[in-house]
């Protein structure tokens, strides 16, 4: 099975980077739900799951109270 893979602009990647309290990966974990290694791909603008992005888009909404 082949998963569909997507990058964030980089602008969207520093919006959710200054919502978040520590960039560690308990502090990814428990504001995003997501791994240090998914942080790091979209820091380096590399692709990830498109369901990874849409959850994270959707955490990322709630975090910034949107």
């Amino acid at each position: 099975m082949r998963f569909e893979m997507v990058a964030i602009p980089p602008e969207e990647f520093e919006a959710m980077k200054a919502r978040l309290p520590k960039a560690t990966s308990e502090g990814l974990f428990d504001t995003y739900r997501i791994s240090q290694n998914t942080w790091y791909k979209l820091r380096d603008g590399l692709p990830v799951k498109r369901k990874t992005i849409e959850q994270l888009r959707a955490r990322y909404a709630q975090v910034a109270g949107e």
